[in-house]
């Protein structure tokens, strides 16, 4: 499985978030990252593993909320249903 695949499969459509990253004392421009999964009862987001969002960068939700990333943890699919990603935990 893909990681869009999976994405399609657990939201109705593909979700984006909007990232300033974080790079030393300065952020970078907003950019675009999706297709994602947001669990907004746990605020962590699911995305792409190649996304670029170390801690400290700004994420704007679906919902218009902006918050900060705790962490940012790469994780393999080591044979589970679930690809490879990235996983942001929020503030």
């Amino acid at each position: 499985m893909t990681w869009l695949e999976f994405a399609l499969l657990h939201t109705s459509a593909p979700t984006t978030v909007r990232v300033s990253a974080r790079h030393g004392d300065r952020f970078a421009e907003p950019t675009l990252v999706g297709p994602c999964v947001v669990d907004h009862r746990r605020t962590i987001v699911f995305c792409p593993p190649d996304a670029d969002v170390p801690p400290g960068s700004l994420v704007t939700l679906p919902t218009g909320r902006t918050t900060r990333v705790r962490s940012a943890c790469h994780l393999d699919a080591h044979g589970y249903r679930l690809p490879g990603h990235l996983q942001l935990d929020l503030e």
